[in-house]
């Protein structure tokens, strides 16, 4: 089971240490690179490649109300770019410890059912 570690700063919730440990439906490891392309109207293409990121997309399986707010204070202290760690060990192909941050804008809290709720969100290995 995947499992995030991160630094409780801005809703903090009661005896919070910091730790989730959930169910992924969805964990895949992606090189994106990032840069730009420019072609002219002779047809030739002219690339420029910034740097090379690599993307974790991760869905949570549903889980209850009570585990919301652990994952409301996870995006709540990580949404400005703050460090966190993952750890996929358990997972075929996984990586131990990997450090990283939380792409702007990606984490998406979703409802399923009336009383379960799921998270998806993209991770930038630092």
């Amino acid at each position: 089971m995947p499992n995030i570690n991160y630094t409780p700063t801005r809703e903090l919730v009661d005896g919070s240490i910091g730790s989730i440990s959930f169910l992924a439906t969805k964990c895949n490891r992606t090189p994106k690179p990032v840069g730009k392309e420019h072609i002219a109207l002779s047809g030739n293409t002219e690339s420029v490649l910034y740097r090379r990121e690599l993307e974790w997309q991760i869905s949570v399986s549903p889980f209850s109300e009570e585990q919301l707010q652990l994952w409301r204070e996870f995006e709540a202290s990580c949404t400005n770019g703050e460090a966190f760690e993952l750890d996929t060990s358990d997972l075929p192909g996984g990586k131990a410890i990997t450090v990283c941050r939380l792409k702007r804008s990606s984490f998406r809290e979703m409802r399923h059912g009336a009383y379960e709720f799921y998270v998806s969100f993209t991770a930038i290995e630092a």
